[in-house]
């Protein structure tokens, strides 16, 4: 979710030479699952197709492809200094104060809360970075 939520708010609201390229990998996630029906409910009420999206592991390549990678938890971010200690520089957490809840397996309301969370949180990281 974070990944399409990231990719709508740069086409509104970012106008510069600058290409925005946005991924999403687990580090414990399987390759080529579907997103989940709630996942997919809860972004199309905000107008953004998250049919289309298959779920991969964050290998080391991807990781030393990105400049900034912003984790859901510390655990996840720990994982990545695992696979490529040398990428200690750009692995942030998207919230340094709370970690953010996967909500696989919950109703769709759930879904949606996280949505809005990870919304504001996006936004807060575009902005640090346009800046």
């Amino acid at each position: 979710m974070a990944q399409a939520i990231a990719q709508q708010l740069i086409s509104e609201q970012v106008t510069s030479k600058i290409a925005w390229t946005f991924d999403s990998a687990g580090v414990n996630a399987g390759d080529g699952f579907p997103a989940s029906d709630q996942a997919v409910l809860a972004l199309s009420e905000r107008g953004i197709d998250l049919s289309g999206h298959q779920s991969k592991m964050i290998t080391p390549e991807l990781i030393d492809q990105s400049a900034i990678i912003f984790t859901m938890t510390p655990a996840h971010g720990q994982a990545i200094l695992r696979l490529v200690p040398e990428s200690k520089g750009k692995v942030f957490p998207l919230d340094a104060s709370v970690p953010i809840g996967d909500p696989f397996g919950y109703q769709v309301d759930v879904y949606r809360e996280v949505a809005t969370q990870l919304e504001g949180l996006i936004q807060k990281r575009i902005e640090e970075i346009v800046r």
